[in-house]
């Protein structure tokens, strides 16, 4: 049964002058710059299309605060817990400046934290080993079982945090092939800037239709954000990765219906925006790597150079009103990316987990508690001082 009142519809397109046609979308040319066709069901989204634009840029600012502070809060438990276990192996020195110096600290604090990880592994191989043991079934499915837990279990922190998000995508995107589930995903997965629901801006960052389109998101997951999480580590990483998606939504959802008299409201789902964030942020760290176009992967282009021919052309795709992708989530999300490099670490990561463990110091002692003696620990990998004075090649060098 369609959900759209038509009479209220029909009024609405007389005077806003919106065309509801579904678009034709043109085939990518880059792996990371992928929009899909317009999507199924995208009728029945909307009851009716309405203009709304505090409530939807609150929810994503509050959205995004939201995650940085649950992620800085678990930074800040691991890196108590941490501390705690050097505590408990007796060193000599228990702050900064007692007996070693911070390098050598560091350094220690890090092997720390490499034994907690092999413990884990090794806990997590017993857990499935015992539970294995008590199936009763073949051991041929036994066996493929332990191979799949032995590789997670060998899996490095970042790729462990790629594949669940990988992991959550591949779910989305096998409700989509399922027809009965499309009025339900249309409603939840997909985000039209006309809709009531601003839960959208989030999930459709997790939502593909078309595999191909699915399939290059992915794969621009994996490449550029090993790179990004071994920099800013797993915590600061999924909060900027949630950042930059839902920001880059907030962007096209605002532009969309300020231009709607121009252009047609079209409906949104995909990673684009937080993807182009992570290969922006790439290019920050490492402007002499390069990437390849699909139809000329002999062809590497460094990134210095790609990543200001792929913003040039989505500004221009919104100069001249083209329709193939969604250029305003590209043109954020990568500008939020490049962004957050350049400042974010310094400015809203380090000053956010200084004030949580500030507050939780103050309530351990207010409630009687011990605390770690007032000492900050910043053991996240930070970016070396050749990465932080690099010059972009390319046309952002000159």
């Amino acid at each position: 049964t369609p959900l759209i009142n038509r009479a209220a519809y029909s009024r609405f397109i007389a005077t806003s002058r919106v065309n509801v046609k579904p678009r034709n979308v043109a085939p990518p040319t880059m792996q990371t710059v992928v929009t899909p066709p317009a999507p199924r069901g995208w009728r029945n989204v909307s009851a009716f299309p309405h203009v709304r634009y505090a409530g939807p840029i609150m929810y994503g600012i509050t959205l995004s605060a939201a995650s940085f502070i649950t992620a800085g809060i678990v930074f800040d438990r691991n890196q108590q817990t941490l501390w705690d276990r050097v505590r408990n192996h007796s060193r000599q020195w228990l702050m900064f400046g007692s007996a070693q110096d911070e390098e050598s600290i560091l350094a220690e604090l890090w092997q720390e934290k490499r034994a907690m990880l092999t413990e884990k592994r090794q806990v997590m191989l017993q857990n499935l080993a015992h539970r294995l043991d008590k199936l009763n079934i073949p051991q041929d499915i036994k066996r493929a079982f332990w191979m799949i837990g032995e590789k997670i279990a060998t899996m490095s922190e970042s790729e462990k945090t790629l594949a669940g998000i990988i992991a959550i995508n591949t779910v989305v995107f096998a409700l989509w092939q399922i027809p009965r589930l499309t009025p339900f995903m249309s409603k939840w997965f997909l985000h039209l800037p006309g809709s009531r629901h601003n839960i959208t801006l989030l999930t459709s960052c997790f939502s593909h239709q078309e595999f191909f389109h699915f399939a290059l998101n992915m794969v621009g997951l994996w490449s550029f954000g090993k790179v990004i999480h071994d920099t800013l580590g797993r915590e600061q990483f999924l909060a900027m990765y949630l950042t930059t998606g839902i920001g880059a939504n907030v962007v096209s959802h605002a532009c969309s219906l300020a231009l709607r008299n121009s252009r047609p409201l079209a409906p949104s789902l995909g990673a684009s925006g937080a993807i182009y964030g992570l290969v922006a942020s790439t290019a920050v760290l490492h402007p002499n790597s390069s990437i390849s176009l699909i139809f000329l992967p002999m062809i590497p282009i460094k990134l210095g150079y790609a990543l200001p021919a792929i913003m040039g052309f989505d500004l221009a795709g919104i100069v001249f009103k083209w329709r193939m992708f969604d250029h305003f989530a590209h043109l954020a999300g990568a500008s939020i990316g490049m962004g957050y490099m350049y400042y974010g670490e310094q400015h809203i990561w380090a000053p956010l987990i200084r004030k949580i463990h500030q507050v939780r110091e103050n309530s351990g002692n207010n409630n009687g508690g011990k605390g770690n003696g007032g000492n900050f620990l910043w053991t996240e990998p930070r970016q070396s001082e050749k990465v932080q004075t690099s010059k972009w090649t390319g046309w952002f060098g000159k």
